[in-house]
């Protein structure tokens, strides 16, 4: 889109639609239809980023945002959508791939095409440009706050710990190696380390790890609800949740409020929904039309129930998008 184009469809708003299936106006000068597909549409946050690029790109005008259902990082149906649209020729494809080898393909088939190809966090030596955040920093940030946490707990390190993983996405996987490093070094065994990011493994893996090792008193979950998940198996068990170090990535809404009701959520590391949901709209944009920081990326926070100002903020965006 030119800049006069841009500008021309901020005073259009009025009668530029845009949405899955949604269209633009014929008053725009140039029109642009955005793909965005995320692999774990269940989660609550997800759901969040996804509506609220939906409703920038209705502000802007002249875009329209297709939305992937693709759930449970299922590869097939994230493939299938993604089919759909390379055939469609859309203008941009924002993507958080199950599995990049498996798409490589469609990328070059997309790109072939003029078709420009963004990632959603994980990396992509061919990409066009990127959405995300920065999963190293966020990991690093919950680390520190967990080395205070154990510093004033269990200085003697008499616990177990588990955590959850999605190993087949490396770029990912920052967010909680920083706390396996810092765990291992403060001798507290890791007793479970296995992908999930959902809150049915989160319970399942807790449970399974509390039955076997009733000292276990720290879950970092990989996101919000694989921890939130853990957080109802440490309820069921009655373990003194002032004792427990229960967190997770994403700035869940039922994490948030947990920590805002302070129910026995320790903290999470948060994304502002909305900034990121208009990102995959800024940056798609950048690289439609070389007109702007096709890689901007989003800064995570870290969030505890002492944050009740940051936390209320946070919570806006569920209650505007309904997450």
């Amino acid at each position: 889109m030119t800049t006069t184009a841009i500008a021309i469809a901020l005073v259009a708003t009025a009668c530029s639609p845009a949405g899955s299936g949604g269209s633009a106006s014929s008053s725009c000068e140039e029109e642009y239809t955005i793909g965005f597909s995320h692999p774990a549409s269940e989660a609550s946050a997800v759901k969040v980023v996804k509506e609220a690029a939906v409703a920038h790109a209705k502000e802007l005008g002249c875009v329209t945002v297709l939305l992937d259902n693709t759930s449970g990082m299922n590869l097939e149906t994230q493939r299938s959508t993604l089919e759909s649209w390379v055939t469609q020729k859309v203008d941009a494809i924002v993507v958080l791939p199950v599995d990049p080898a498996a798409l490589e393909n469609l990328r070059e088939k997309a790109q072939g095409q003029g078709t420009k190809w963004l990632t959603y966090v994980a990396g992509n030596p061919e990409e066009d440009g990127t959405v995300g955040f920065d999963n190293q920093s966020a990991g690093e940030d919950m680390a520190a706050y967990l080395e205070q946490w154990i510093a004033e707990k269990h200085p003697e390190g008499d616990i177990s710990a588990a955590v959850t993983t999605a190993t087949p996405l490396p770029s990912i996987q920052p967010r909680v190696l920083p706390a396996i490093d810092l765990l291992e070094k403060a001798g507290i065994d890791v007793v479970s380390q296995q992908d999930c990011a959902a809150q049915d493994c989160g319970l399942q893996l807790a449970e399974d790890a509390l039955r076997a090792h009733p000292d276990l008193r720290v879950f970092i979950g990989l996101n919000d609800d694989a921890a939130l998940g853990a957080l109802r198996a440490f309820q069921n068990a009655k373990i003194d949740l002032d004792e427990t170090f229960i967190a997770g990535f994403d700035g869940a809404e039922e994490a948030l409020v947990s920590l805002q009701d302070k129910t026995g959520y320790t903290a999470s590391s948060a994304i502002p929904s909305v900034e990121l949901g208009a990102s995959v709209v800024d940056n798609a944009l950048a690289a439609i039309t070389g007109d702007g920081d096709a890689g901007k990326q989003t800064p995570m926070f870290l969030v505890t129930p002492a944050d009740s100002d940051e936390i209320a903020e946070l919570l806006k965006a569920y209650t505007t998008f309904g997450g």
